[in-house]
């Protein structure tokens, strides 16, 4: 079950990247007081946890409720989480907040939901990892638990990257940042093709 539970951890922060945040979320915080910064990293991590959870509970429901097949969700959910790895090996995961965004976020007295915990953090990669992981999981109690379990680790992790933001960059510089941008890149990449192969493999023995 530790394994379980390491594994999904691993996978979504890879997913999230608040490393690859930095950036972003340093720019969009420059001119505000302490106060208010620590208050949007408190609600953002909280955000994401939430929009985490949500999108795990629900993963059986969209397929009910669509009628899609559950080897269709994880192929789609495999692009999808492929395309954020190789978003991620070419540094360009975090840019996907257009500058109007960015500028319409600066006039904003809360930017915690949006852009931070969403699009910023908790995107498309995360929530189809996650809704397929429910339907992995089948709503089993032991293993559900260790899956929340997992997003709220991931959370906490949010937390302390956002917190400690200044000094990480500070330390690692744009040049490292994009460096571990790579690595988790090419551990995402492996979970998007890992899921593909999966869903096409379980696809072949049924047919054949």
């Amino acid at each position: 079950m530790f394994s379980f539970l390491f594994s999904n951890y691993v996978s979504l922060v890879s997913l999230i990247n608040p490393l690859g945040a930095i950036p972003v979320f340093l720019s969009l915080t420059s001119n505000h007081p302490e106060k208010w910064i620590q208050n949007q990293i408190f609600k953002t991590s909280l955000n994401v946890f939430v929009i985490c959870v949500v999108s795990f509970l629900i993963g059986n429901y969209v397929l009910d409720f669509f009628g899609i097949s559950i080897h269709a969700l994880k192929i789609a959910g495999g692009i999808i989480i492929s395309r954020s790895g190789f978003q991620l090996l070419n540094a360009k995961h975090k840019k996907d907040i257009g500058k109007k965004i960015q500028s319409e976020s600066l006039q904003k007295e809360d930017i915690s939901f949006t852009p931070l915990a969403m699009p910023l953090l908790s995107g498309p990669g995360s929530i189809s990892f996650l809704i397929n992981l429910s339907i992995q999981t089948n709503y089993n109690i032991k293993f559900s638990t260790y899956a929340i379990v997992s997003i709220l680790l991931a959370s906490v992790s949010i937390f302390v990257i956002l917190k400690l933001a200044p000094k990480i960059l500070s330390y690692m510089g744009q040049a490292g940042l994009k460096s571990m941008s790579k690595i988790m890149g090419f551990i995402v990449l492996a979970i998007g093709i890992e899921l593909i192969i999966s869903s096409i493999s379980a696809l072949i023995l049924k047919i054949s």
